[in-house]
C-alpha cells in the first residue's frame, strides 16, 4: 500500500451532510405536474452543495433539461441538512446526492447508476451478487487533496444494496483513479468538504 493511500484510509471517519425529512422536499401532492413529468421519464438525479452551517447552497442536476432545473428549484425551497463533519468532528461543507422518482402504473421504474467508478474483480464476498456497490465518504480539502476515506454504513437504497465490506477496496480504487473537485462556498472560494461516492464492483466474465 502506498504512503499516500495509507493517509487516505487512516484517521477518524468523516460524516456527510444529513438530509432532514427529504421526503417532504418534493412530492406528487403539491407538485403534481412536475411529478408526472418525472414519472414519465423515470427519475431526476441531482447533487446539492451544503454549507458548513447546513444551508443548501446550490443544486446541480445530472442533466440540463427544463425538468431537471424545475426539480432542483423545488427541492432548494425546502431542503434542510445537518452539516457534514470532518475527522475532528467540526462542521464543514458537504455534497448530497439524491434521486427524485415516482412510479407510474404499468411502467417499470428506471434505475440510475451514479457510480463514480466501476471495478472488475475476480470474486465478491460470500452471498454478495454482482454487481455489488460500496459507498464511502471522504474529506476533500480546498486544494483538492483527499483524506479520511471510510465506508458508509450498509443501507438499502432505492435502487441498490451497498456492502460495507467492500469499503476499503472502494477507497483504494478512488484513491487511485478518482479526482474530485473541491467545493466552493457562496463567494466562490474553494473550501474543505465531505463528499461521498458509490463504487460498483463487477465479477469478471470467465
Amino acid at each position: 500500500m502506498s504512503a499516500w493511500l495509507s493517509i487516505v484510509l487512516a484517521g477518524a471517519a468523516v460524516s456527510p451532510a444529513t438530509p432532514v425529512e427529504p421526503n417532504t422536499w418534493f412530492n406528487s401532492k403539491d407538485n403534481p405536474k412536475t411529478a408526472m413529468r418525472v414519472a414519465e421519464r423515470g427519475h431526476v438525479a441531482y447533487t446539492i452543495d451544503v454549507a458548513a452551517d447546513g444551508t443548501p447552497l446550490r443544486c446541480t442536476p445530472d442533466e440540463k433539461s427544463d425538468l431537471d432545473q424545475d426539480v432542483c428549484a423545488l427541492v432548494m425551497k425546502r431542503a434542510r441538512f445537518l452539516p457534514a463533519k470532518d475527522d475532528q468532528g467540526q462542521p464543514v461543507a458537504g455534497a448530497y446526492e439524491a434521486v427524485a422518482s415516482f412510479l407510474m402504473p404499468g411502467k417499470q421504474r428506471s434505475r440510475p447508476d451514479r457510480s463514480k467508478l466501476a471495478v472488475a474483480v475476480d470474486s465478491l464476498p460470500a452471498g454478495v451478487t454482482s454487481p455489488a456497490f460500496a459507498r464511502v465518504a471522504f474529506l476533500v480539502e480546498g486544494a483538492g487533496t483527499v483524506s479520511h476515506c471510510a465506508p458508509l454504513a450498509g443501507e438499502r437504497r432505492r435502487f441498490q444494496q451497498t456492502v460495507p465490506a467492500l469499503g476499503p477496496a472502494a477507497c483504494a480504487a478512488l484513491a487511485r483513479d478518482y479526482h474530485p473537485s473541491p467545493m466552493t462556498d457562496a463567494t466562490g472560494a474553494a473550501v474543505a468538504s465531505v463528499q461521498s461516492a458509490t463504487v460498483r464492483f463487477e465479477v469478471r466474465a470467465r
